[in-house]
């Protein structure tokens, strides 16, 4: 009876560490998810200050799998017989010019035995989703061409001013539009003085855009009244041009870094800090921060049936 206890004290021990395991693997893995994120975007923003053929490398990570296993498997050997076994022996010893019979009795007990084989397993998983669109790729790499200040100009010595930046990053940044169709339900605006990569001139662009994209505090483009008789479209006051920096002045602080090259930003609204022109005092954390949630924004696509919004196939990256 007290081995049988013992197995089911040893069972529930191992439920209860089970359970307690998974708990911990499971916050380890949503913790992992912030990291996850800087990483890749330390990687593409260091390439984008360093590759003037900058394409970037991202994913999503959609669904994340946290799995324990603990196990008991006792063993118990007890004897089926008499547990007393008796075992004697007659003989005789001799010597010289002496004999000498004897009797020998051993008397030994079979002893039940107890095994337990502990067995504790985990797995951690990802499931994450490589973006491949080209229109996906291309808000992605306007968005850190911007945070960088590394939009395409004719003299790249010279930065750009704010109006400017944000005038190319309007022409640059495809926004989210459902399929063009005779009835869509696509916003139609267009935008002027958009450069053009093999002239000096200046061209107009027809902009499609699902409605969905352009309201709201994420929207990277943001139209605030669609139902002006002109749309006016801006970039997100929160999206800041060229807040990342490769070099620490004044009150500028670290936020990571990615091989060789680290990255500053302004410490706080009121630091001495270098902007651009026409640009007003602003907290680095707060646009790196926001920057971040605008990475997942570029991401997403329009997608039709009401859902609105969709970011592309699957795999699984997992960690065992």
């Amino acid at each position: 009876m007290s081995l049988r206890l013992l197995g089911i004290a040893a069972c529930l021990v191992a439920c209860g560490c089970a359970s307690t395991q998974l708990n911990y693997n499971t916050v380890d893995l949503a913790s992992s998810l912030n990291s996850l994120t800087k990483r890749q975007i330390f990687f593409n923003l260091a390439q984008a200050l360093t590759d003037p053929e900058f394409v970037p490398s991202q994913v999503t990570i959609s669904v994340g799998t946290a799995q324990t296993l603990n196990s008991v498997a006792p063993s118990i050997a007890a004897p089926l017989g008499n547990p007393v076994l008796t075992t004697t022996r007659v003989g005789s010893t001799g010597g010289v010019g002496a004999a000498a019979d004897f009797v020998s009795t051993a008397i030994g007990s079979v002893t039940p035995t107890l095994g337990v084989q502990f067995v504790d397993t985990w797995n951690q998983s990802w499931t994450i989703s490589p973006i491949n669109s080209s229109t996906q790729v291309r808000r992605l790499r306007a968005l850190y061409q911007y945070a960088t200040g590394t939009l395409s100009r004719r003299d790249r010595t010279v930065d750009l001013t704010l109006d400017e930046a944000e005038k190319q990053f309007l022409c640059e940044y495809p926004i989210q539009g459902l399929a063009v169709a005779p009835h869509s339900d696509n916003l139609v605006f267009k935008i002027e003085g958009c450069p053009n990569n093999n002239t000096r001139e200046s061209e107009a662009r027809i902009v499609h855009a699902d409605p969905t994209f352009v309201q709201g505090a994420g929207c990277v483009i943001c139209i605030d009244d669609l139902n002006a008789k002109q749309l006016r479209p801006h970039v997100n006051a929160n999206l800041k041009y060229h807040f990342m920096r490769r070099q620490k002045t004044g009150d500028m602080v670290g936020v990571g870094s990615y091989g060789s090259i680290d990255f500053y930003v302004c410490d706080s609204s009121d630091g001495n800090c270098p902007r651009v022109v026409g640009q007003a005092p602003f907290d680095g954390h707060k646009a790196f921060s926001d920057f971040i949630l605008f990475v997942y924004e570029a991401a997403l696509v329009a997608t039709s049936g009401g859902s609105g919004r969709g970011s592309g196939g699957s795999f699984v990256y997992s960690i065992r």
